[in-house]
């Protein structure tokens, strides 16, 4: 089967369509065959299944990291940062210091609130992103499978990047964790790593956009959104996705360089 054409795009009266595949089966799919089992997805995009898994393991891995990491000196490396590149005092810096270290105990319950409402409202923003953009260039869809697209996308990846911050999480010092840059799959750790140092806040951000994950979600978003789209092939999409994910890094670090 072609990726490059929509399901949409097929004969429908060609022969009855076959069952929904399995919550399982179509995880599966998403690694070995994207392609076909996004095409699958839009024809029956079911999305109560995804979304409870993507919660789960969102809230799980929260919890662990909240748990195993010393989460009051995380939370002021921020703010040590900011001393040293002068943009708060030392006197400003204690009292955050001091807020941060009250709010530290309830991190342990903050955490996985917050990840379960990212593990929803994210791949909520990505497909309304994709709708916007199907919209301007005159694409046919609908967003429910957009919304499911995102959500298997989101959760396939999540998987792996999760399973080695938990590797990570118990093999390296907790004092030597980066919080921000947990993973290190990036040029910017990679830089780091090779000794180069002196790089502004805006290229250091922007450098961790180039990152394995970062890249393999805009190709697999980019593959589903053809899939279930009318007319779009998938090299269109990848790029339209790329460009998308190329202005929210550059956004991004501009962010990061003003209040960072």
């Amino acid at each position: 089967m072609n990726p490059d054409l929509s399901y949409a795009s097929q004969n429908a009266n060609a022969s009855p369509e076959p069952a929904p595949q399995s919550f399982f089966t179509r995880l599966i799919g998403v690694y070995f065959s994207p392609g076909e089992t996004f095409q699958e997805i839009g024809r029956a995009p079911r999305v109560l299944a995804p979304i409870i898994a993507l919660a789960l393991l969102t809230v799980v891995l929260s919890y662990v990291a909240s748990t195993r990491l010393p989460m009051d000196k995380l939370l002021t490396q921020r703010i040590d940062e900011a001393v040293q590149s002068g943009q708060i005092n030392e006197e400003q810096a204690e009292r955050q210091r001091e807020g941060m270290r009250k709010i530290a105990p309830y991190m342990k319950i903050f955490f996985p609130i917050i990840g379960l409402i990212s593990s929803i409202v994210v791949p909520l923003i990505i497909a309304g992103i994709a709708k916007l953009a199907s919209l301007i260039m005159g694409i046919e869809n609908n967003f429910l499978s957009l919304f499911a697209v995102a959500l298997y996308a989101t959760l396939a990846i999540s998987i792996i990047s999760s399973l080695l911050f938990l590797i990570l999480l118990f093999v390296k010092p907790a004092d030597e964790f980066d919080i921000t840059n947990p993973l290190g799959s990036n040029l910017s750790a990679l830089l780091s790593l090779l000794g180069v140092t002196g790089l502004s806040k805006f290229l250091k951000t922007l450098l961790s956009f180039v990152d394995v994950f970062f890249i393999w979600r805009i190709i697999l978003l980019g593959i589903g959104f053809a899939a279930v789209s009318r007319r779009l092939k998938t090299s269109t999409a990848i790029t339209v996705t790329g460009v998308i994910g190329l202005v929210i890094a550059l956004c991004s670090a501009g962010w990061t360089a003003m209040f960072g």
